[in-house]
């Protein structure tokens, strides 16, 4: 009854309803091409298709009908090449901090290259930080799927398939 667009903290816990924290971690380049291969049944481990949400900024191809490891490429951190057309990572050794749950970062959902994270922070309760990236949004501006400054699509299917992995 809040009318459209209004979100309450009731939806957002419905959606976010775990409980976790979240966690900062420095993962090398070869680690997140490693840690988007997981995302597959099959591949590194992983029990099921588990596909991951990304953040603005950060985009990738991927090829499901590839062989395990040989499936993401493209992978682009606001315009900068991680990962090649070739599915190369380029400076394989370079490092970044990412921020997962803390589920994720122990190895939940079989991502176990998480485990190979260092530097470990641990930071907010998952559903404060979705409450608090929600509050940034004005409701005079409502949110517009089609607005460039999302960067979409972030992700990029190859193999013409149409179904979600």
């Amino acid at each position: 009854g809040e009318g459209n667009g209004n979100i309450t903290y009731g939806e957002a816990f419905t959606v976010q309803p775990f409980g976790n924290s979240l966690v900062t971690m420095t993962l090398t380049r070869q680690d997140i091409k490693n840690l988007l291969e997981q995302q597959f049944a099959g591949c590194r481990g992983q029990t099921a298709n588990r596909v991951m949400l990304q953040s603005a900024g950060f985009t990738y191809d991927f090829n499901f009908a590839a062989a395990c490891d040989a499936r993401i490429s493209n992978v682009r951190l606001n315009g900068e090449v991680l990962v090649e057309a070739n599915g190369t990572v380029t400076d394989p050794l370079r490092s970044y901090r990412v921020t997962v749950n803390n589920f994720m970062a122990t190895g939940g959902d079989g991502f176990t290259t998480l485990l190979n994270g260092t530097s470990l922070l641990g930071g907010a309760q998952d559903i404060d930080a979705l409450v608090a990236y929600l509050a940034d949004f004005p409701a005079s501006a409502p949110y517009n799927p089609n607005d460039p400054a999302l960067g979409k699509p972030r992700k990029s299917r190859l193999d013409g398939g149409t179904s979600c992995p």
